[in-house]
This record gives C-alpha cells, sequence and structure tokens, in this order.
C-alpha cells in the first residue's frame, strides 16, 4: 500500500507544481494587462504625459488617487505573484533583473514584470 501511495505521489506532485506555475502566469498577465490598459487610459486623460516616475510615492499616488477629474485608475499596485512585490522601479537596467516587482518604461510607457528576465517579455 505504501508502495502505491509513494508511486501516487510521485505522479501528482509534479503536477500540482505546474499547476501552481500556470495559475502564477495567469495571474501575472492579468495583472499586466489590467496596468497597461489604466497606463493608457492616464495618459489619455492627461495630454498624452504618462504617470509620475520620479518617484514609486508619485507613481503610486497617480495611479490610484482621484487628482482633479480623473482617476483612480487601479484600487492599488499589484502584486507580483511570483517575487510578491508591488513596487515599481523606472528605467535602467532591462526588465527581468529582479529588483523590484514591475518595470515601467518612462519614454515607452511600456510595464513589465520585474523578478525574471523570461517573462519580461509578456
Amino acid at each position: 500500500m505504501a508502495v502505491v501511495l509513494g508511486i501516487v505521489a510521485r505522479t501528482m506532485v509534479p503536477q500540482f507544481a505546474e499547476a501552481g506555475v500556470e495559475k502564477k502566469i495567469s495571474r501575472l498577465v492579468d495583472c499586466l494587462e489590467v496596468m497597461r490598459a489604466n497606463i493608457d487610459l492616464y495618459r489619455a486623460h492627461h495630454r498624452n504625459c504618462l504617470p509620475p516616475c520620479d518617484s514609486f510615492k508619485s507613481f503610486k499616488t497617480a495611479m490610484t488617487k482621484q487628482v482633479g477629474r480623473y482617476g483612480p485608475y487601479v484600487r492599488a499596485i499589484p502584486t507580483n505573484p511570483f517575487n510578491r512585490l508591488r513596487t515599481v522601479r523606472f528605467d535602467g537596467k532591462a526588465a527581468g533583473c529582479g529588483k523590484a516587482g514591475w518595470r515601467f518604461d518612462s519614454k515607452t510607457g511600456l510595464f513589465q514584470a520585474d523578478h525574471d528576465a523570461a517573462y519580461s517579455a509578456l
């Protein structure tokens, strides 16, 4: 009986691990889509200007608070499901260096995952 349980466990554990990664990827893609859509909306409301990038605090405020007639665009900056960070870094090294949850390009407006270079292209 123990042998059968061991065999079942060996075949099931990789499936659960794979399902966990797939769930994280799905959540990551959802977060990216929401943030990118709302950054585009911010840009449309503010005469083609992107949210401020001088600090995480100013970016977060611009995206999560109502300023004048516009906003909030998101309730909170999402948490990257892989590294559990919700911080955003701006410019500098390419996305995927793992310094924050997210990377925002202040010239193009591209919002990317920053936890691993493999996911920076999503």
